[in-house]
């Protein structure tokens, strides 16, 4: 034991010499002897905690309080050991647990350290509630306090509870508010806030603190604390602990005020809390203190303001305080309470009710939070709700009434209710209602007079003057100062009892002027007054006055505001009109008449939105208001959305069947949306409707028939049809006549008149149905000092017009002539002269007058254009043309249309003033594109080629689809020599639908020379060059190349019908389709045009290349003498001096043709040795010689003389011996051998052409007619079966080519007929492979077709009557078995129909077709009749 005491004594000399590790040495060794000595323990944890061994002096530590754990010594330790390790955790565990030890010693100093430093550390960790528990210990009634010598002051302590409480409560609420916001359910932030605001006040015990803080001594800033408190108290508890803590706040706010208090709270909460009516029934005095000592509070401001309002000052004065203070206090029930009395009494009603509205959700949320109903402060917002809604609209009278029965159920007898009740009732028309109400109110309060003035305007809404009359002078004389109402209802009865009461100042207008001066307010009275003044008086100065002045008193006086606006708009004051309506509206949303007149006078100032939302709103209103569907639909139509106009014109018919007005707008709508058809059908039926109702004729619709007339036309004309808008033209014009023989003075009439006769000049092939006695009558209706007036020569256009008058429509008829050119210079006359009608109309001013201008000098330059083309002089219309649109830009001088067109017009003469136009027309409107093409062909005139590219680019840049601008930049790609400008022909063709002339012709001249470099490439090519069974470019493909170009050039010669070069090329284009009529006709066109020349020698050429063209067809017609004159007048013109080429050769041949086919063998032989003469003389006509030759010899065979025939055999032996490969010639020996039956002649050639293997043949001969041949050489010699297998070699050398199995079944049915062999079906096989493999090819003539067709229609005829004669040999066969062959046979003629029928369809001009309809249908009728 003694070693033991010797070692702790050094451990601890050790320690405290700060020989930490000898100190952990001696402790070792008494921990070695006595392992749970307690001091030993303690300063091994001290040695450790210094050597910095934390974990074994915490363990030495805990081990020495487990072994004596009421001794502090160890625990002291372990809680510096926590301290300097800042272990706040563990620091406070330990200190909690000495605390106990040190109560049990006891050991009051200590502990009272102890909890002081607990204290200190739980409010530094921001634990509150646990400091607060620390701090509670301090106070009497705890274990500590009771151990304490020094007692703790009580005041201070308290205070010290007081702010540690204030500190936990915030603590809570942030902390709170925050965790359960991340929640799910946990519902709004002011749900959160409100649920632990209750849980807090609920919870907190700082009432009770500051309450005995109080007890101890007075406390200003406290107690205001405790107010505040009982407040937030007050709203956050649950409601049934609403009423007590409100009954503290009120007794600690009287208790405070009574002290007269510097904090606004106290007087706030008396005055929040208080239950009043009116802001006069509060606590005046206190009011006065409130306001005296805190002037600037927001509720002090509202109670300032009600006061100076009382004392009569105006309300407007009072505004800026009234925002100032509702900033400062925006939810305060007195507030609302003060402004919504006040503005009712102000009349503004509107704000009334919505001020009301919000005081009582206000208020109902306060008494919500206080557990107060504020009955009368109910009641009042509520009864100031009601009358501002009867004072807003009767259409919120229900609403009213809603509000007055249930302020009745709680206050049966309230007088203001009750009044309500009647008011409303009297606006529902239940007089009886109305007048129970009133006589109550008078039991209640005899002396009421708004109750007997009430009563009195009830009889007269019922329109009993006489008492009304009678209970109103009552009121009057009982009031001691009548009242400004009744003197105004009074006036009122007597002017609606008219006569003498109306018209006698004495009485309505002594009573309404009584009523106006002592209430400048009373707006009734000035709307009578005004009424008075305008009726009786006739007054409109003072009429207008007062309405102003009742208008602007009240703006629900709609009569007011009805009859001011009629004075504004006869004043010319349409904005001042329009305002009267928005305000009227405003007032009354049901005021129909005023939306109304609002939408049409929006849309005289074009506001067209504006105008369909007061038409909208009106129909809204009534939705069978005719007048709202005109107005709106109108709007719709100004703004462009048709569609909605159309059906809202639909339903203003619906409503007015009866109404032209109606009708005339559907169809404007419809030529609006360019639905042509339905607007004449409607301008047609609006003038019916005129009719039918007496009104005179609706010059509108006839305006619009004109106009729909004329545009159709026009998209007529864009569509290709020319013939229909010839007719539309002509309608227009009639229906223009009709007009004018209405009114001659309309100027739109005269500018129609002008564009539908232009509107021919696009259209001359048609001009015959220009309804000539038409522009007679309009020419009759012109003044005859048209011209005179605006300074043209009087007799400048006599002569065209009389062309007009002494005209028939036949001549017109063939627009190929010179009477077509005549009559259009007439029309165009016509059209200047009503375009100056329109001008003179106009007083030549204006913009009308640049527009007339234009389109006259449009007229003069047509005239100039015209004379052109009939190769006249034009240059004085051109220059008229010039003058007249100069004057035009003197009216208009950024007219870019206007510049465009003297560009135009100066084209050809003086290149720098048409490009300064152009420039100009560019300027004016950069983003038109035909100025930049029109500059282009400018330089393409003058040879500027890479500044007309330019100009056409940024043209199409500009306008990609302007067709003129592709036109432009194809000439230029013409010119450069590159093989662009077909292609970009076509694409200007295409979109601008032929209605571009150059693009038409253009694009039908370089197809068709592009058709004939490709058809030259191919024939000279090479032999071997192309595939030996692929036949060379054929006449079909080339025919659909042209098809389209065909109809360009159809579509351009219907508007330039004396174009010769067209007809020409028409006529080519024509032969390549094999339509040899029409190249004819084409042709003779073409030089009858040529022969109405007066100088035959200037266009010799010409008609030379004419009568070579139609010889050519005359001949493939097989009008063999119409050729043969065609051939020699052509020669003829060419001259005999003509040097030899071989054109003049291939005349020759054709000539020679005609003749031998006239039977004119002699001088058919002449030609032919005249044109073998000259393929020997003629560069390039070498290898034509062998074909003369071919044709000399036919012409020499068919002479039939021995000699002739001889020489014939002769010529081709001798053409054989030089081209041996020249089949022609071969077949021709062969057809002599065959005619003549000479076997051996035949057998010869036969043998020439067996020489060539079939590659050779199929190269030199791709029609396999040396195939056919062969088959005709076993023909003769009967050789069937070798005859059939010489065209079946053919197709199996070709089976794609349709030709060649037509020709078997040709041939199979030829033989069969002549053999009476059974094997017509093999033909009828035949022929329908050849149709297919025909219908599958791209490019086919209709020719081919046609056979086709016929092929297989003739073959199923004849494999059907084989069929027939063949059943009729069966004997002892079933009647099901005949009746089942008679089917089949009426199927087979059926089919055999069908095909003949779609040969007529594939080519209606040839008779074969025809035919063989005829005889299928013969067929088939006949069985039909058995």
């Amino acid at each position: 034991m003694s070693t033991v005491k010797a070692n702790l004594k050094n451990a601890r000399e050790a320690i405290a010499a700060k020989s930490y590790d000898d100190a952990l040495k001696w402790t070792q060794k008494v921990l070695d002897s006595e392992p749970e000595n307690y001091m030993g323990l303690v300063f091994s944890g001290l040695a450790c905690q210094n050597l910095g061994q934390s974990a074994k002096g915490e363990e030495y530590f805990k081990k020495a309080i487990s072994i004596s754990p009421d001794l502090p010594l160890a625990r002291e330790g372990l809680i510096n050991f926590y301290d300097k390790l800042k272990k706040w955790s563990e620091l406070t565990i330990a200190l909690e647990e000495i605390l106990h030890v040190y109560l049990r010693i006891p050991d009051g100093k200590k502990a009272l350290s102890t909890t002081e430093r607990l204290i200190d550390l739980y409010t530094t960790q921001a634990e509150m509630d646990k400091s607060v528990e620390k701090i509670q210990t301090l106070l009497q009634g705890s274990s500590l306090y009771d151990v304490l010598d020094d007692k703790p002051d009580r005041l201070t302590t308290l205070k010290r509870l007081a702010s540690a409480q204030e500190q936990a409560d915030d603590a809570f609420y942030e902390r709170e508010v925050k965790q359960r916001r991340g929640r799910l359910g946990s519902g709004t932030q002011e749900q959160v806030q409100t649920a632990v605001k209750n849980e807090l006040y609920s919870a907190s015990q700082r009432g009770s603190t500051y309450e005995s803080i109080l007890e101890l001594g007075p406390d200003t800033d406290l107690q205001l604390k405790l107010l505040q408190f009982y407040t937030d108290k007050m709203a956050a508890v649950a409601y049934d602990q609403k009423t007590t803590v409100r009954e503290r706040v009120l007794s600690l706010a009287i208790a405070m005020v009574q002290h007269s208090s510097t904090s606004p709270l106290p007087y706030e909460q008396l005055l929040k809390l208080a239950d009043a009516a009116s802001p006069s029934d509060y606590d005046q005095n206190l009011q006065e203190q409130y306001i005296t000592q805190f002037p600037n509070t927001g509720l002090s401001k509202m109670i300032q303001a009600q006061m100076r309002f009382a004392n009569g000052e105006p309300r407007e004065d009072l505004v800026e305080s009234l925002e100032q203070a509702f900033r400062m206090e925006p939810n305060t029930a007195y507030g609302y309470l003060v402004i919504s009395w006040m503005d009712h009494a102000s009349r503004d009603y509107d704000s009334g009710l919505e001020h009301a509205t919000m005081g009582r959700d206000i208020l109902r949320k306060l008494a919500t939070a206080t557990a107060s109903s504020f009955p009368k402060m109910l009641r009042s917002f509520e009864l100031c709700m009601a009358g501002c809604q009867l004072k807003i609209s009767p259409k919120l009278a229900e609403n009213a009434l809603l509000l007055y029965e249930g302020i009745l159920k709680t206050d049966g007898n309230n007088i203001e209710a009750l009044e309500g009740v009647g008011f409303v009732r009297s606006l529902e028309g239940k007089y009886a209602e109305a007048t129970e109400s009133f006589e109550r109110v008078l039991a209640l309060d005899p002396a009421s007079t708004s109750a007997r003035s009430e009563l009195g305007w009830i009889c007269y809404l019922q329109q009993d003057y006489d008492h009304a009359e009678e209970k109103l002078r009552q009121v009057i004389e009982m009031s001691d100062t009548p009242r400004a109402l009744d003197l105004y209802r009074l006036g009122r009865i007597y002017y609606d009892m008219g006569a003498d009461y109306r018209d006698n100042p004495a009485y309505s207008h002594a009573q309404l002027i009584a009523a106006a001066r002592l209430d400048p307010q009373c707006a009734g009275a000035f709307t009578y007054l005004g009424h008075y003044y305008r009726e009786v008086a006739q007054d409109a100065a003072r009429a207008e006055k007062c309405y102003q002045h009742a208008f602007s008193l009240d703006q629900h006086q709609g009569d007011a505001g009805r009859f001011l606006s009629d004075y504004l708009l006869d004043a010319g004051s349409l904005e001042g009109a329009i305002d009267v309506y928005q305000r009227v509206i405003e007032a009354d949303t049901k005021a129909n008449w005023a939306m109304n007149r609002l939408g049409f006078a929006e849309l005289m100032r074009g506001n067209n939105i504006e105008a369909m939302g007061s038409f909208q709103k009106l129909l809204r209103n009534d939705i069978k208001d005719a007048l709202a569907w005109e107005g709106v639909a109108e709007a719709y139509q100004h703004e462009g959305r048709y569609m909605a106009a159309l059906k809202a014109f639909t339903r203003n018919r619906e409503l007015v069947p009866e109404s032209t007005t109606a009708v005339y707008h559907i169809a404007r709508v419809h030529q609006r949306l360019a639905m042509y058809p339905e607007a004449i059908e409607h301008y047609q039926s609006a003038l019916r409707l005129a009719e039918r109702n007496q009104e005179p004729s609706h010059i509108p619709s006839l305006m619009g028939l004109a106009e729909s007339y004329l545009e159709q036309g026009k998209e007529y004309f864009v569509s290709g049809y020319y013939g229909r808008s010839a007719e539309s033209c002509g309608q227009a014009l009639a229906y223009t006549l009709q007009l004018l023989q209405q009114d001659s003075t309309v100027i739109s009439a005269w500018k129609l008149v002008g564009d539908a006769c232009l509107a021919y000049r696009s259209v001359p092939r048609y001009l015959h149905l220009c309804p000539l006695e038409t522009l007679s009558a309009i020419i009759d209706m012109l003044p005859g000092d048209t011209n005179t007036l605006l300074h043209f020569p009087t007799k400048l256009d006599d002569d065209p017009l009389e062309v007009i008058k002494t005209m028939s429509a036949s001549p017109l008829e063939n627009p190929t002539t010179e009477t077509t050119l005549k009559f259009l210079d007439a029309i165009y006359v016509v059209a200047g002269l009503s375009y100056k009608r329109a001008n003179i109309l106009n007083g030549n001013q204006g913009h009308h007058a640049a527009q007339c201008w234009y389109d006259i000098a449009l007229t003069y330059y047509y005239r100039h254009e015209n004379a052109l083309r009939s190769r006249a002089d034009g240059g004085q219309w051109l220059g008229i043309a010039i003058r007249c649109l100069k004057a035009s830009l003197q009216f208009e001088e950024e007219n870019p249309l206007v510049w465009n067109a003297l560009g135009v017009a100066t084209l050809s003469t003086n290149a720098k003033i048409s490009q300064h136009a152009f420039i100009k027309a560019m300027e004016y409107d950069p983003k038109n594109a035909v100025p930049w093409s029109n500059i282009g062909f400018l330089y393409l005139l003058n040879s500027e080629l890479d500044l007309a590219a330019k100009a056409f680019t940024t043209a199409q840049t500009l306008d990609p689809s302007f067709a003129q601008a592709w036109t432009g930049h194809a000439c230029v790609a013409s010119l450069w020599g590159n093989n662009e400008p077909t292609a970009l022909f076509a694409h200007a063709f295409e979109s601008s639908t032929a209605s571009i002339l150059e693009a038409s012709y253009g694009y039908a001249v370089n197809t068709f020379t592009d058709m004939l470099a490709k058809s030259h490439r191919s024939t000279t090519a090479p032999f071997g060059s192309h595939h030996q069974n692929k036949r060379s470019p054929s006449s079909s493909s080339a025919s659909t190349l042209l098809v389209t170009p065909a109809f360009a050039l159809s579509k351009y010669l219907e508007q330039r019908p004396r174009d010769i070069q067209a007809w020409n090329l028409l006529g080519l284009v024509r032969e390549r389709f094999l339509q040899q009529e029409g190249a004819a006709e084409c042709f003779l066109t073409a030089i009858n045009i040529l022969n109405e020349e007066k100088d035959a020698n200037e266009h010799r050429r010409e008609r030379m290349i004419l009568h070579h063209n139609l010889a050519r067809a005359l001949l493939s017609m097989q009008d063999y003498r119409g050729s043969v004159e065609a051939f020699e007048l052509s020669l003829e013109l060419e001259g005999s001096a003509a040097t030899r080429s071989v054109i003049r050769t291939c005349k020759h041949l054709g000539a020679g043709l005609a003749l031998y086919y006239a039977g004119e063998l002699e001088r058919s032989l002449a030609m032919f040795e005249t044109a073998l003469a000259e393929t020997e003389q003629v560069e390039g006509m070498e290898q034509s010689r062998d074909d003369v030759v071919v044709l000399l010899s036919q012409v020499l065979w068919a002479l039939g003389g021995e000699e002739q025939q001889a020489a014939a055999k002769d010529e081709l032996f001798r053409c054989i011996a030089q081209s041996p490969t020249h089949l022609p010639a071969i077949f021709g020996l062969g057809a002599m051998g065959l005619v003549q039956d000479d076997e051996t002649l035949a057998t010869a050639a036969l043998k020439e052409i067996l020489k060539f293997s079939r590659q050779e043949l199929a190269a030199m001969d791709p029609e396999m007619r040396s195939d056919r041949m062969i088959s005709q050489y076993y023909s003769l010699l009967s050789e069937s079966k070798l005859s059939v297998a010489a065209l079946s070699k053919s197709v199996h050398q070709a089976p794609a080519e349709a030709a060649l199995w037509r020709r078997l079944s040709e041939h199979l049915s030829t033989t069969i007929s002549h053999t009476g062999a059974s094997a017509y079906s093999v033909a009828q096989s035949n022929a329908k492979a050849g149709l297919d493999l025909l219908q599958r090819q791209e490019s086919l003539q209709a020719a081919d077709l046609m056979r086709g067709y016929a092929q297989v229609a003739g073959t199923t005829l004849l494999a059907d009557e084989e069929r027939r004669q063949k059943v009729a040999g069966w004997k002892n066969v079933k009647k099901e078995k005949l009746e089942e062959e008679s089917r089949q046979s009426d199927t087979r003629v059926g089919e055999a129909l069908r095909m003949a029928q779609r040969a007529v369809m594939a080519a209606p001009w040839k008779c074969e077709a025809w035919q063989l309809v005829g005889t299928a249908a013969e067929e088939l009728l006949a069985r039909t009749a058995l």
